[in-house]
């Protein structure tokens, strides 16, 4: 029962990640044209 649970939820996991994929993938260009890293500081 709990390896059933645990699959579902793995499987909605990526789902959701799969489905998100293209805006994060957006947000982390964006987010590495802003600095990356070192722009944390400058941008709280």
């Amino acid at each position: 029962m709990l390896m059933a649970e645990a699959a579902l939820a793995g499987a909605v996991a990526v789902a959701l990640f799969v489905r998100e994929f293209p805006s994060l993938r957006r947000e982390m260009r964006i987010w590495r044209m802003a600095g990356g890293l070192r722009a944390g500081r400058r941008y709280p």
